[in-house]
């Protein structure tokens, strides 16, 4: 069989000859900084003590950087969504943050697939 495929241009491409199998759906790149996007708008309705707020800070901007990256760090930037939730946490943000920001939270963690979990 023989695929002949002209230029595109989209987040993701599934060239699949047989049955193909997705958990947790797909996202690219621009994807998944609209979803860091709708974290830090849940993360600016909290009201944290500055000394999280900074750490979290840091983590979002290390996050964008990464995901904003040329050739982005996907693994790295998964690890940095894993320091940002352990911060959080921490903060009791994950207790007292509601729905919205755990929906958020865990739309981010997806869209890296097995590197979010």
């Amino acid at each position: 069989m023989t695929f002949n495929i002209g230029s595109q241009h989209a987040a993701n491409i599934n060239n699949v000859a047989g049955d193909q199998i997705i958990h947790g759906g797909q996202t690219g790149y621009s994807d998944t900084r609209a979803l860091l996007d709708r974290v830090r708008q849940e993360i600016a309705t909290l009201q944290l003590k500055p000394p999280a707020m900074t750490q979290v800070h840091a983590e979002l901007e290390a996050i964008d950087a990464e995901l904003g990256a040329p050739r982005p760090d996907r693994q790295a930037a998964a690890g940095r969504v894993g320091r940002l939730i352990s911060v959080l946490k921490s903060a009791g943000a994950l207790a007292t943050g509601g729905s919205g920001l755990m929906a958020s939270l865990t739309a981010l963690v997806n869209s890296f697939g097995a590197l979010g979990s």
